[in-house]
């Protein structure tokens, strides 16, 4: 039997407390950076969107806009 997984009791690790959704960060996937927005928070990375200026990269949409990046992989944009 599966299992429900739920969303609510999601505990994310102490290296995603600085990367709450809305957030705006920078990343590197494909060796290319690129800049985007937490979408989601999960326990150890997060799904990030692409920000707009990405859209007609062959990386952003094969990934179809968004990708999901350890917290260690991510930085944030002041």
């Amino acid at each position: 039997m599966l299992s429900h997984f739920d969303e609510k009791n999601l505990e994310v690790n102490e290296k995603g407390i600085p990367f709450p959704a809305d957030t705006r960060v920078s990343f590197e996937t494909n060796n290319e950076f690129f800049t985007g927005v937490v979408e989601k928070q999960l326990k150890n990375s997060a799904i990030i969107k692409f920000d707009k200026e990405f859209i007609k990269n062959e990386t952003a949409e094969e990934l179809k806009q968004k990708v999901v990046i350890s917290y260690a992989g991510l930085e944030l944009i002041k």
